[in-house]
């Protein structure tokens, strides 16, 4: 009787040992998981950036011929208006 509660006891200690074991490998596999996530992630945010700055550059040299543009049409249209 005595052999069957200590193999009892010892089968509920190794599961309960082996469980935590579980869960911190678990744990760990997550952790690695989210560091490579992370890592990807700030990869894909450093290339939004870039190209967000590029594209903003792109907008000011757009809103510069716009402008210039804009001048020209007014320009023309009261040189339309004089020789009407």
């Amino acid at each position: 009787m005595l052999l069957l509660i200590s193999n009892a006891l010892t089968g509920v200690a190794a599961w309960a040992v082996g469980k935590r074991k579980t869960n911190a490998e678990t744990d760990n596999v997550v952790l690695k998981n989210l560091e490579s996530s992370v890592g990807l992630y700030k990869l894909i945010i450093d290339n939004l950036r870039d190209e967000i700055q590029l594209l903003n550059g792109k907008m000011e040299q757009m809103e510069v011929k716009i402008d210039e543009l804009t001048k020209e049409n007014i320009k023309l249209r009261q040189l339309l208006k004089k020789n009407a």
